[in-house]
């Protein structure tokens, strides 16, 4: 082009609004009167999965939390969202010309985050809808309250619809799908949705709007997709984290009172009202039926609203032509990944490390170091799983490093690496070169506990933790890492890797020390959890790495290298005592009530293992078992915590056997839930038994215990003679397992047993009283 064409053509264009660039609230994007979303046909299908929705849900926790200190400037990017307006609707297909948006944007970037929240705002809904059904059962005496919530409710299923729909303003229903995807979805006045919305995100939007608008049935998430299982996620989400705040006092979430403390009525419902603030600050969080209950729950709903709709924001860049939007989004995606905290933080060592007299980052101590960092992503497939390893990891290490609660936000994530190590934030951070070198030192060594051992270690073919072998006690120290792991207790992490770490260093006596680390971490987790839930226990290990008890000093270990494991212990022993579980007769107490399959699963199945190691038949109690002498069928082996032998826990009297057993364990509170009525069972097998009665249980677990094949064929023609019909797959599978100690006091009770209340609850007793004696010398 001629240098004068060139001037007059730049003249004439207009740079600053060429790409037309705005942020906006997320509901002040999608309530745009009239506009539609249109996913190209080109465009990669719905693929967010557990990691983005996760992270999504972090966000919006941890930006309910934020509202608390930052009230009035507390905000979440959640990104750039690229479209082009369609200038041309014949370039829609298929297409019903009577049903089109009066506008329509092309989606060049974002539909993954627009299409999910779309898809959040369905569950929002429907959970603001719950509620109201739930108002409707309270008493006419509380109109007035009542009448304030359902105004509030009515207000933000209003704001609700805006994002996952549109109004056509004509048709049956008025409201269309907000999104659809070309070439899969129409946009259509009247047609049927099975056969306009074919996409699973837009076939959704479409039944839950007929499901509101025309009293169609509430659809169900379809688990096959990703769409649905997104659906399911968000919504267990709700019902556990937000919905239940105030009772559970977990941390997840905030309860209404904290929320309502700091933040703006109007936020909430719109002006205040003295009323309900009332209500909430009672605190309720037992009485599920009471109004003030309700209250709650409601606030903390209308507080996710408030969060997602109001203070997440995209900035939407509209370019003039399409051309332009491709080169946008093709420059924003230029490497194709997007980089973690800890890939950014790299650049800032490699730095720092050359500046220092005679030292060089290549071959330098801090190089080996990131190595280890590195090799922790190595097995990541994904950007998602990347981003979220990331997360996971630098979360665990905030904590032992600094007592440190991290966001998930990689911005946070990134300013607080760098503050820590360049000692330029509120929390101390590294003061000279040298503990600079400490601090990337401890990161390398952790990152390679969290991958060797938390991550990779299986305990397969017999082998023991990286480093532990030739020691006494390494498969009991390695069973209890896979113990803690199966129960997902990440916060063990905390403190096993601060131990781990010196025995990377090869640091005398570091290995007798890790040991017994894990016997302490195992044995006060299960002591907690066998008498109560999860919630707090968190908060335990971020109080003695951040120094807040008074029994104890500082451990963050930028203050304190050292982690003193009789300190730990002393710390641990004072919360158990605090929590009223630190003596035999207390926890024992707690655990008789709590120790359930369906409260805590894993804790169970360890209960049960260290119930039948070295123990024998009590010849006193049939049924029961005692403790034999040492060397008797050991259980604390990594053969048989692996084995799919003893991987299923059986319901002896099962769920759902009213008809045939003590019809009291199946009353309100649940006894055959209980840890004296559960057993172990190879993982295969069908205990066929159903709900029908203890005799033929008790002949299937005969053939588990019985090892002579003669006797195992007169179990089988006895079984005939009683007009029982076995299962020979299950007999087969209970014939070829390998482990069966832990059956026979079960078989000694007979085949006239009782086992009814009053048998399981001893059964229950002797079991925690085995499994007190044999773990609390770890820990106190």
């Amino acid at each position: 082009m001629h240098i004068l064409a060139q001037t007059i053509f730049l003249n004439m264009l207009d740079i600053e609004k060429a790409f037309n660039p705005e942020t906006k609230s997320v509901h002040s994007h999608y309530q745009s009167p009239g506009v539609g979303f249109y996913i190209p046909l080109y465009q990669r299908e719905y693929s967010w999965d557990n990691a983005n929705i996760d992270q999504l849900l972090d966000d919006l926790s941890r930006g309910v939390e934020n509202m608390i200190d930052n009230p009035k400037d507390e905000i979440r990017f959640l990104g750039t969202i690229i479209a082009v307006k369609v200038m041309d609707k014949r370039s829609i297909y298929p297409r019903d010309p009577q049903g089109l948006p009066s506008s329509i944007e092309n989606i060049i970037d974002g539909q993954q985050r627009l299409s999910t929240i779309a898809l959040f705002a369905t569950i929002l809904h429907k959970s603001v809808s719950n509620l109201q059904k739930r108002l409707k059962a309270q008493t006419d005496e509380e109109v007035d309250l009542i009448n304030q919530l359902e105004e509030a409710c009515n207000f933000w299923k209003n704001k609700l619809l805006d994002i996952f729909s549109l109004d056509l303003q004509r048709g049956n229903p008025y409201r269309k799908p907000k999104i659809i995807r070309g070439n899969r979805d129409q946009w259509t006045k009247e047609g049927k949705i099975e056969e306009n919305y074919l996409s699973d995100v837009a076939h959704y939007l479409a039944r839950y709007i007929a499901h509101i608008e025309l009293g169609e049935e509430l659809p169900k998430p379809d688990r096959s997709s990703l769409a649905g299982r997104n659906l399911t996620r968000i919504d267990r989400w709700l019902k556990r984290a937000v919905l239940n705040a105030h009772v559970n006092e977990s941390g997840d979430f905030l309860p209404a009172w904290q929320i309502l403390k700091e933040v703006d009525q109007e936020n909430i419902w719109q002006y205040e009202r003295p009323a309900l603030l009332e209500l909430v600050f009672y605190k309720e969080h037992t009485d599920k039926k009471s109004l003030k209950f309700l209250t709650n729950a409601i606030v903390q709903l209308f507080s996710v609203c408030h969060y997602l709709l109001d203070r997440c924001c995209f900035t939407i860049i509209q370019p003039m032509n399409e051309d332009w939007a491709f080169d946008m989004f093709q420059s924003l995606n230029a490497t194709g990944t997007p980089l973690t905290a800890i890939e950014t933080f790299k650049p800032t060592v490699v730095n720092i490390t050359d500046i220092q007299d005679n030292t060089k980052y290549k071959d330098s101590d801090a190089e080996k170091s990131f190595e280890k960092v590195d090799y922790l992503f190595a097995d990541s497939n994904s950007a998602s799983q990347k981003s979220k390893l990331a997360t996971d990891f630098l979360t665990s290490f905030a904590i032992t490093a600094a007592g440190y609660k991290l966001e998930s936000h990689f911005s946070k994530q990134r300013k607080w690496l760098d503050e820590i190590y360049r000692n330029t934030g509120k929390e101390q951070g590294c003061q000279n070169y040298q503990e600079q070198c400490d601090f990337i030192h401890f990161f390398g060594n952790y990152a390679k506990f969290y991958k060797d051992v938390w991550l990779d270690y299986k305990g397969e073919n017999g082998m023991f933790i990286p480093g532990l072998a030739g020691t006494s006690e390494a498969e009991l120290a390695s069973l209890l890492l896979l113990y803690l792991k199966d129960s997902n207790h990440k916060m063990s992490i905390t403190v096993l890797g601060r131990f781990y770490k010196d025995v990377i260093d090869g640091k005398e006596d570091s290995i007798t020390t890790f040991i017994q680390a894990c016997k302490l971490i195992a044995a006060f987790y299960t002591l907690w959890r066998s008498a109560d839930s999860n919630a707090g226990l968190d908060n335990v290990y971020r109080h003695y790495f951040k120094g807040d008890d008074e029994t104890i000093k500082s451990n963050a270990w930028i203050r304190k290298r050292l982690i003193n494991l009789a300190e730990l212990k002393s710390y641990l022993q004072h919360v158990l005592e605090d929590k009223g579980i630190g003596n035999k007769e207390s926890w024992l107490k707690k655990a008789k009530t709590y120790l359930r399959y369906n409260k805590a699963k894993p804790i169970c199945r360890f209960a049960l293992f260290v119930s039948a190691h070295e123990t024998i038949p009590d010849p006193a109690y049939s049924g029961l078992m005692k403790i034999g002498k040492p060397g008797t069928d050991s259980y604390f082996t990594l053969s048989k915590w692996n084995s799919d032998d003893l991987k299923t826990i059986e319901h002896i009297a099962p769920q759902g056997g009213e008809e045939n057993w003590d019809e009291r364990l199946y009353e309100e509170n649940e006894l055959y839930q209980s840890i004296g009525n559960l057993t172990l069972l190879p993982s295969k097998v069908n205990t066929s038994a159903g709900n029908r009665g203890w005799l033929e249980k008790h002949l299937y677990y005969q053939h588990l215990s019985e090892g002579d094949p003669q006797k195992q064929q007169e179990l089988a023609n006895k079984a005939k003679s009683k007009g029982i019909n076995l299962s020979k797959e299950t007999v087969q599978l209970l014939q070829e397992a390998n482990f069966n100690a832990h059956i026979k006091p079960i078989v000694r009770l007979g085949e006239e047993g009782n086992w009814n209340l009053e048998f399981i609850n001893k059964r229950a007793e002797r079991m925690l009283n085995i499994l007190w004696e044999r773990i609390e010398k770890w820990v106190f």
